[in-house]
């Protein structure tokens, strides 16, 4: 029981480094807001660097093509649309 109460700390300081450096590799794709844009009467989802609370609406456009869609947070044209800090549309890959 004595070696126990000397090893149970031990053991508990090694586990919390040891699980500390569980999530170091986070890549940019895990910042990016997935959001929804919707193309005639169909919705893709996009992944599209949108920074939130900004003053802009997030807008995307498709490569090759000159209309731009708004990035909507549900597939829903009623879902509150994501914010950008740039007026500017982001190109992105067709989805469909």
């Amino acid at each position: 029981m004595r070696k126990l109460k000397l090893i149970f700390p031990m053991l508990a300081f090694l586990l919390a480094i040891g699980l500390s450096f569980a999530f170091v590799n986070a890549t940019a794709e895990d910042y990016y807001a997935a959001g929804f844009i919707q193309m005639g009467t169909t919705w893709y989802p996009v992944d599209v660097n949108c920074e939130q609370n900004n003053q802009y609406e997030c807008r995307v456009q498709i490569e090759g093509e000159p209309e731009t869609y708004e990035v909507h947070s549900a597939p829903s044209e009623t879902a509150p649309t994501l914010k950008s800090a740039s007026p500017n549309a982001k190109v992105i890959q067709d989805p469909s």
